[in-house]
């Protein structure tokens, strides 16, 4: 009766003298906590046939844990943390496959494009970054969670360069269609203080040492190989769109 309180008028307002007895904690949260406690399973064990139901669930009508959680007898929050363990039954820890980063650049240059074709752009920090919607992102990598998935464009794929204003986002993509054009055979061969009219040699080269730290195996390639690599990451077709989201106007 004390989880359908509203229904009864006798118990209408229970939880707010539940909660007087916890000073400490916010009404809301001796609430929710009620509920949670009450509505978990005996077993607490969710077997492998309720397990896929989620899964299928999940795929059908995304995150509508209300409405499983009432279809199975559960609590939503009992329904929404299985999911996450059935999500982080797929996550991998340690070095990034060469697979993952293509996905990574692919999934965040497909949404950079989509988002160049906005009026403006909401700058956040968080999950948001730039108006990216890494929960999406990341759900699409699978492999690897949201979070590490924003983390790993920021803190390792960016560079650190753009933050100290030495660099420009939309400058990898210059610098990428740069090396394509030119067709040079070794890193020498580059006239590297002729290739962005806006940036030094120096500069140039130190971003593309950078960039050579995320292609694993295909670091042994040929200088010219590399190139394609990274260009297949890096799309330079895709400078327009990026300067065409930078250009926008920030609204808070």
């Amino acid at each position: 009766m004390i989880l359908r309180c509203s229904s009864y008028p006798k118990l209408r307002g229970c939880w707010k003298e539940i909660a007087s007895a916890l000073p400490h904690r916010p009404l809301e949260s001796v609430y929710h906590r009620g509920h949670f406690l009450f509505e978990r399973d005996d077993s607490r064990k969710w077997t492998p046939k309720e397990l896929e139901i989620i899964r299928n669930f999940h795929e059908k009508h995304g995150p509508n844990w209300k409405m499983l959680a009432d279809a199975m007898g559960k609590h939503r929050f009992h329904v929404k943390d299985a999911w996450r363990r059935i999500k982080l039954g797929d996550v991998k820890k340690g070095h990034w496959s060469q697979d993952e980063y293509q996905k990574l650049f692919n999934l965040v240059n497909a949404d950079l494009s989509m988002r160049a074709l906005e009026e403006t752009r909401k700058y956040k920090h968080g999950m948001l970054q730039d108006n990216i919607c890494w929960e999406a992102i990341g759900n699409k990598v699978a492999t690897r969670t949201s979070q590490l998935c924003c983390m790993k464009w920021y803190e390792k794929l960016t560079s650190p360069m753009v933050a100290e204003g030495e660099w420009a986002d939309t400058d990898d993509y210059c610098l990428l269609n740069a090396l394509y054009t030119l067709d040079d055979c070794s890193m020498e061969d580059v006239e590297w203080d002729h290739l962005l009219e806006h940036r030094s040699g120096n500069v140039c080269r130190k971003r593309w040492n950078q960039m050579v730290q995320h292609i694993g195996e295909h670091g042994i390639k040929s200088f010219s190989e590399q190139v394609g690599v990274l260009s297949e990451r890096y799309c330079p077709d895709l400078a327009e769109a990026r300067e065409a989201f930078n250009s926008k106007p920030v609204v808070p």
